[in-house]
This record gives C-alpha cells, structure tokens and sequence, in this order.
C-alpha cells in the first residue's frame, strides 16, 4: 500500500467518524472472485461478504434502486467481467440486488462474460444491467459523432440481449463534461453514474449520481465510507473527472 493511500484512508477513517452520515450511497466494484482472479481490480469473495455484512450490522437497506434520502445503500460492478458470473452464488446467497455496468463490445473477449452469459444474468431478478458504453473510451474526448455512437450502440445491443429497457450509463474512468450528460440524456438515459464520491441525492449535475469506489476497502474504511467518510474527497475527483 502506498503512502498515498494509507493517507487517504486514515484521512476517511478520520471524517467518517465526525460526518457519521446515514444518507443514503450508490458504491461499486469491478468485480469479485474466490480461486480465479479476472482482474487486478477484482474485490476477493469474502471481502466482499465482509461489506455485505457491515452494511447489514448498520442497518442499512440494500437496494436496486435508491428512494430515500437515508438508509439505503446500491451495489454496482463495472465492465462485464467473468468474476461476478462465477460467484453469482454469494449474490443470491444473500439477496444482494446489484446492477453491472456492461462494456457491449467486450462481450465475449478474454476474462468477459459472453452474449449468452449476459442473458442468464438478464432473468436474475437480483441483476440489473445497464451501459459502460460500446467500448470504454474517454467520453469528453470524443468527437459528436463518434459520442452518439459510443451511447447510442451499446444501448441498443444490450436491449436486444436482455429485452428490458437500458436507462443507466456509468462513465468510462469517471471522465465526462456538460456535452457527455447532454448527448446521452438525447439518446435515451435517464440516469448517468459518475466515480465522485458523496451522498446519492447530492448530485454532481441533474440526474448526474455520485458512487463511491470500494473494491478494496479494508471493514474500517468501509464503514467509513458508509458514515460519509470520502465525501472530502468529491472536489478532487471533480476536478480530475469533469472537463470543460
């Protein structure tokens, strides 16, 4: 662990024990796993039962869909990638509703999960899918062309897979700017998830969410987060996301 992030997560730890917070927070992950690892970004099995069981001990509802400006926390997976397939046992096991956010051209590429995949995760009532766009690009750095293109491909793929409507995009390493929001409003998502940490309900811009990282949050850090504890980090996170 570097010295960076020992800082940062004393510092969470810190202002998670002032904020002690109980409004509600979106978080995520890429992915989990128990003997193979598809990712570097892979969250192990029973750490991640550890956050399912903080969340619990706090008495906080696990949602697919936020309501309530306190109480509630939902779970996100980013990409598509093989792990959270393999261990879809530990979802159902604890009912666990999550939403993955799904790379439409990498369906079927190493360590991804496959077309026919996706659609045994479509009819789990636990899973929600929605885009990460067709093929992971910097969204602020497209032309309006190819920006169209990004959101409105991958939206249309995964409707075919999975027969439901595709409503959600989360942005490719967090980066987005006004004309992001605005083009992916045109083609039909009504909800866009940025990597800002805060409180779901304050939002960056309208129907703009924060979500908060927590792949490898110690049980410490994690509660912390829950209590608000990153929420200091949100304006460095701003400036390094948002473009002009």
């Amino acid at each position: 662990m570097s010295v960076t992030t020992k800082l940062r997560d004393i510092l969470i730890c810190f202002f998670g024990a002032i904020k002690k917070s109980k409004k509600s927070k979106y978080i995520f992950y890429h992915d989990i796993h128990s003997d193979v690892r598809f990712t570097d970004m892979s969250t192990p099995v029973d750490l991640f039962e550890k956050h399912i069981d903080i969340i619990r001990e706090n008495n906080l509802e696990i949602v697919n869909t936020i309501t309530k400006e306190e109480g509630q926390i939902a779970i996100s997976f980013d990409d598509g990638w093989r792990g959270l397939l393999e261990n879809i046992d530990i979802i159902n096991k604890y009912q666990v509703p999550v939403t993955v956010f799904i790379i439409s051209s990498y369906l079927g590429k190493q360590n991804y999960i496959s077309e026919n995949e996706l659609k045994d995760l479509c009819v789990n009532p636990l899973v929600s899918i929605q885009s990460h766009t067709h093929t992971h690009p910097k969204l602020s750095s497209l032309s309006e062309v190819n920006l169209k293109l990004e959101l409105s491909k991958s939206r249309k793929i995964l409707q075919e897979i999975c027969g439901t409507e595709i409503s959600a995009i989360c942005y490719p390493k967090g980066l987005f700017s006004e004309e992001t929001i605005k083009r992916a409003e045109g083609v039909g998502y009504k909800t866009q998830y940025s990597s800002i940490p805060g409180a779901f309900y304050d939002e960056v811009f309208n129907n703009v969410k924060r979500r908060s990282l927590v792949q490898f949050a110690s049980k410490k850090v994690f509660h912390s987060i829950l209590k608000g504890g990153d929420n200091f980090l949100s304006f460095w996170y701003e400036l390094k996301h948002i473009r002009k």
